[in-house]
């Protein structure tokens, strides 16, 4: 019983930061040519690529930090990762423009969500070894 409830608390705990991202989407939309409540991977991009645009930036900073923690949280107690940034010295700035080319070499994950799309990338470009 104890064991449901902590698995309940956790989902919800990463239910709410979904949530809590998709949400923080929505004021960034006006930065870039993006439709309203587009959480696509090919909105996303339309939003990462606008470098002088430091909101846009921001906001890409911190949706791909958002997934990955959701990604830390959500993965069961003792299993190995399979997403591993400790062996990179990549700046932010160098990890989303690896993403952005990643992007443009995969168009077939546009019209995924993002958060999964961004898995997706991590898994590829930090594998643990």
């Amino acid at each position: 019983m104890l064991t449901i409830k902590i698995r309940l608390m956790k989902t919800m705990k990463i239910l709410s930061g979904l949530a809590f991202g998709y949400l923080a989407i929505i004021p960034a939309i006006g930065y870039g040519q993006v439709k309203p409540h587009d959480a696509s991977t090919a909105a996303m991009v339309e939003l990462c690529k606008a470098r002088n645009d430091i909101d846009a930036q921001n906001f890409c900073f911190g949706f791909g930090e958002g997934v990955y923690q959701a990604y830390l949280a959500s993965r069961p107690k003792g299993s190995k990762p399979s997403i591993c940034f400790a062996s990179s010295n990549h700046t932010r700035e160098q990890v989303l423009e690896d993403f952005l080319q990643w992007n443009q070499q995969n168009p077939q994950f546009n019209q995924e969500r993002a958060a999964k799309t961004l898995i997706r990338f991590f898994k590829q470009r930090y594998p643990c070894k």
